[in-house]
């Protein structure tokens, strides 16, 4: 999640001083609200909920906030939230398996 976080800070430091805030905005919501999906994925192995049974609902919360985060800043913004979900799945991943090979 701090990597994502830091991603996100950056982007949006970058995007905005080159005039672009609201594409910033975007792309750094999209890298919070993909950071979530560990936490939430996490949360819900503790508490014992099955991961199959987790997964959808949770995916469907996520999309909705990206979708709705992404209308709010903007209709031809929307894309670049989306990007910004994927890209922190992409650190989660690297993170799990940088994780895993120090095992």
């Amino acid at each position: 999640m701090i990597g994502c976080l830091a991603a996100a800070v950056v982007v949006f430091v970058v995007l905005a001083v080159a005039g672009e805030v609201r594409a910033g905005a975007a792309v750094a919501l999209g890298l919070v609200l993909g950071s979530i999906n560990g936490l939430l994925a996490q949360r819900a192995v503790d508490a014992g909920v099955s991961v199959r049974l987790s997964s959808l609902p949770r995916l469907a919360l996520l999309t909705v906030a990206a979708i709705g985060g992404g209308l709010l800043i903007g209709v031809s913004y929307a894309w670049l939230v989306i990007l910004g979900v994927a890209g922190a799945q992409l650190v989660l991943v690297a993170v799990a398996a940088r994780s895993l090979l120090k095992r």
